[in-house]
Parts: C-alpha cells; structure tokens; sequence
C-alpha cells in the first residue's frame, strides 16, 4: 500500500515539509491545527492528531508546512542532502514520506 506517489524533492535543512493544499483540507491538517507524526516500517506517517495518541505532534504551519523532529528524521536517515517521496493516502485520510530510493 503506497498511495499516490505526489512528489520527490530534497529534505530542507530545517526539516520542514509542505503538504499540498488539496489534501491537507480533505484530511483536516489545517492550520493551527496538531498533525500526528508516527514512523513505522520505515515509513513516516502524518496525519490528523488524536486526542489521547502518544505520537510525535507538530503544527501545521499558516502556509501549510510541518516540522519533521530531528529525531525522527534521524530515525529515517535523512538530512539536507537526502531526497524524499511524498505520497498521498487518501483511504487512510495521510501522507506518507519514505526516502527516495525506499519507494
């Protein structure tokens, strides 16, 4: 199961991604609001936060950005110089990011 396949791009130095417009409305990552951040399989999920979770939250950003924890970041093997997919979970209501060459 791995969605559509959004984009690929370079991980930014300060870890933070832009999810596109479109489905951060339709899965409810608006701004203000907490998205829930969970790395399993070697996947990193995020979605809409769940009261009661003890996952990673951050805040979407006015312009529709989320910080990605450097540990998580870490965990995944990522930094500036590496490439990531974004990919769109629609039936799960989440994005989806795994390295480049881990499509």
């Amino acid at each position: 199961m791995v969605g559509l396949m959004y984009g690929s791009k370079p991980f930014s130095k300060s870890g933070t991604i832009t999810l596109p417009h479109k489905w951060r409305q339709q899965f409810g990552l608006l701004p203000g609001r907490l998205a829930e951040l969970f790395y399993q399989n070697k996947r990193l999920y995020i979605k809409k936060a769940v009261k009661d979770s003890t996952h990673n939250k951050r805040y979407i950003s006015e312009k529709g950005t989320v910080h990605i924890p450097k540990e998580l970041r870490e965990e995944m093997g990522m930094n500036e110089q590496s490439c990531y997919c974004l990919h769109v979970m629609e039936k799960e209501n989440c994005f989806m990011i795994t390295r480049e060459n881990e499509r």
